[in-house]
């Protein structure tokens, strides 16, 4: 064989290879839906997490040391090493506000690095194979474990960022390479066809199984779910590859330019995925790195990308033609990469990220926080159907001149979703909540506290949802103190207890209505009624009207209307009709004679604009308390009238309206025998005061008593005339 030709195969060979490392490189990243900026988890340095995946560009591929290669022997079962996870990887060379120095120095703590060299899609959930042969007594074949386990790892903990780049090795270019370094005298384009053909599979699929970007767009899926909704997932581009001269001995101008034009294509499917999910709701970024590459490829003065480098570097793992460290970022790349990233993250940081996401707009009218309990016993049914409640809840809002933020609370808080009126990435948001920790309720408080201050809408509204009693941070009389410097600062607050799993709910439920705005609290006796009490905080934020009744006392009550009635006799019991609900607290006071049937206090909530014959029987001894309270057109109860301390035994029967009048009137029949003894009445947030009819006796008996003497002083006339003309 000639000289010429030798080293025309050699260049062939090699082309081939820089082709494969390229065609590898050129991959779709994953990505997942976000969050807002605001969702850091407050407090020590090992609060905000970094997790960084996917392949050899996120590994560091080709920049020396990796983890344990120190280790000698002992790396062929570390992970690590077989990885090549790289200690100067442009990853770890991330910060964050609050983390002192960079991600490296923080590795197992604030930074979790599982980017893989080689890794493909289905690296997420699969083990990898490493083969490695660097001896006669050092050969075999380990594995790496699944990306997505990580975040297994992080416990209570959640990935704040998730930083990666994947996608080239699902691309199966090795044929189409071959193409390109055959010499193909007949066909000069098979390397176009070819590449036409790998396209065709990337949108539509080939062999029976889905596209390659389906397969893309899944793994972006799988990523967020496994992160969780609060991670602001951070996509990366490719660099172009090679200097647009080309290579003397590698590769010409022609050669370079299609090869770049791929990085090029490849880039823009990435931003045109991103910005699909962008539209669905889903706060994703891609960051671009080909300007900050530009004139830096390999081959150029000054590269930023190594060269290819013939046979085997120090810690490749198997003897090879070429280095598996060829055509990867070299140590000034990884810092350029940093930069790029670097700058997206800082940009959220500073603006809470809504430069980067401006569909996240809100409303003028109204800003809601809804503050979901997330605690370790919310896990199973409970949470599902919160999740299940929760969207409705949105949907039904957002259709009205409202906006809506996700808070949710353990032992932290979290916000999920900063006020915004895209209902598709609220409730995406929503879906991919998970359960676990503890119940701090006053980080969840102060999380939609501090959302709603910096909020510019008219009302502003907080929906706070609990299973049980806070066993964290302010609690009791402290709890109940800060949830009223809340409510006076103008923000009103429902409150939704679900304490089916609490033995004793008397005090939780006395919590949470103190908690709550006058009227305002709500309590659901199961997991599947979750979605109707939702239903009916969104319809009246919406601006449905309620007449709010409360009754404290051994009764039951009895309320008909259209056909419909609610009743608290249990044989009886209704508590779900058109027109209203009946729910049930427990009460710390026991009836008199300790014998009631039902001493529980119910509670009605009636549509507003019917006048409602409401039927109190008693069923022990007791002391009532009785409260309506009619909203004005903001949706508050402005106008509370209460009723207290009216003696109730087995034999009283009361009977009222609930109507929006000037005056409620309660009418008591104290012995059942038919005839009202007394009645009770009161005003516009006025008390109840029994009706004195005294007076008008007097003045009855007074008029007849002065008929009477007109009657017999005109008898007395009449006959002194007669007796006159007599």
């Amino acid at each position: 064989m000639s000289r010429k030709a030798y080293l025309t195969k050699i260049s062939k060979v090699i082309s081939m290879f820089l082709c494969l490392v390229l065609l590898s490189m050129i991959a779709i990243p994953v990505f997942a839906p976000q969050v807002s900026a605001e969702d850091t988890q407050e407090g020590a340095t090992g609060s905000r997490i970094i997790v960084s995946l996917g392949d050899s560009y996120s590994s560091g591929e080709g920049i020396e040391p990796f983890y344990d290669q120190d280790k000698r022997f002992d790396k062929f079962g570390s992970q690590d090493w077989l990885a090549h996870r790289s200690e100067k990887s442009w990853p770890g060379r991330l910060t964050l506000s609050g983390v002192d120095k960079t991600m490296a120095d923080h590795r197992g703590d604030n930074w979790f690095f599982v980017a893989t060299s080689g890794a493909t899609t289905d690296e997420l959930h699969n083990s990898m194979e490493k083969g490695y042969s660097w001896d006669v007594d050092h050969t075999g074949i380990e594995y790496i474990d699944p990306q997505l386990d990580v975040f297994n790892q992080l416990g209570d903990q959640k990935a704040e960022y998730v930083t990666l780049t994947l996608g080239g090795n699902d691309a199966h270019f090795t044929e189409v390479v071959t193409e390109a370094v055959m010499p193909h005298p007949i066909n000069p384009g098979a390397l176009n066809d070819k590449l036409n053909a790998i396209w065709n599979e990337f949108y539509y699929g080939a062999d029976g199984k889905p596209s390659i970007r389906d397969r893309l767009r899944q793994a972006y899926y799988d990523i967020q779910e496994a992160a969780g909704p609060q991670a602001k997932i951070i996509v990366a581009g490719y660099p172009t590859l090679l200097s647009e001269n080309g290579s003397k001995l590698f590769f010409s101008p022609e050669e370079a330019k299609l090869i770049n034009d791929s990085v090029r294509r490849f880039n823009k499917e990435i931003e045109s995925i991103v910005k699909e999910c962008k539209a669905d709701g889903m706060k994703i970024c891609f960051v671009s790195v080909e300007e900050a590459f530009k004139d830096h490829e390999a081959y150029s003065d000054t590269p930023y990308i190594n060269k290819v480098y013939m046979g085997t570097k120090s810690q490749d793992l198997k003897p090879e033609i070429a280095s598996a460290y060829s055509m990867h970022p070299n140590d000034k790349g990884a810092e350029v990469y940093a930069k790029c990233v670097q700058d997206k993250i800082d940009q959220i940081e500073a603006d809470g990220g809504k430069s980067e996401w401006p569909l996240m707009s809100s409303s003028d009218e109204r800003d809601i926080a809804l503050v979901l309990d997330v605690s370790g016993s919310m896990d199973g049914t409970p949470l599902e159907e919160t999740l299940k409640a929760s969207n409705k809840f949105i949907n039904t809002v957002l259709k009205e001149d409202a906006s809506i933020g996700v808070v949710t609370y353990d032992n932290t808080s979290m916000c999920l979703a900063d006020f915004c009126m895209n209902e598709s990435y609220l409730n995406n948001t929503i879906q991919n909540i998970n359960s676990g920790g503890g119940t701090n309720m006053e980080a969840g408080l102060s999380k939609a506290y501090s959302m709603l201050q910096s909020s510019h809408a008219k009302k502003k509204i907080m929906v706070l949802m609990s299973d049980g009693e806070p066993n964290d941070g302010k609690t009791g009389e402290d709890l109940i103190a800060y949830a009223d410097s809340i409510k006076n600062d103008g923000i009103y607050i429902y409150t939704l207890g679900f304490f089916s799993s609490v033995s004793d709910k008397t005090y939780p439920q006395s919590l949470m209505e103190r908690i709550a705005s006058d009227g305002c609290h709500y309590e659901v006796s199961s997991a599947d009624d979750l979605v109707f009490f939702f239903s009916d905080i969104a319809d009246q934020i919406n601006g449905q009207k309620y007449i709010y009744i409360r009754i404290a006392c051994p009764v039951d009550v009895t309320v008909t209307s259209g056909g419909e009635t609610l009743c608290s006799v249990e044989e009886n019991q209704n508590t779900r009709t058109q027109f209203g609900t009946l729910t049930f607290e427990e009460n710390d006071e026991d009836s008199d004679d300790g014998t009631s049937r039902d001493n529980r206090i119910k509670v009605l909530r009636l549509k507003d604009g019917t006048d409602y014959d409401i039927r109190i029987e008693g069923n022990g001894r007791g002391r009532m308390n009785y409260t309506i309270g009619f909203m004005d057109e903001n949706g508050e109860y402005s106008d509370l009238r209460k009723f207290n301390n009216i003696r109730i035994t087995r034999d009283t029967v009361i009977d009222t309206v609930a109507s929006n009048s000037d005056s409620t009137i309660l009418n008591v029949d104290e012995d059942g025998n038919g005839r009202y003894d007394l009645k009770y009445k009161a005003g516009v947030n006025g008390r109840g005061e029994v009706v004195d009819y005294t007076y008008i006796l007097y003045i009855v008996l007074a008029a007849v008593v002065l008929l009477l003497i007109l009657i017999v002083v005109l008898k007395i006339k009449k006959r002194r005339k007669k007796k006159n003309r007599a």
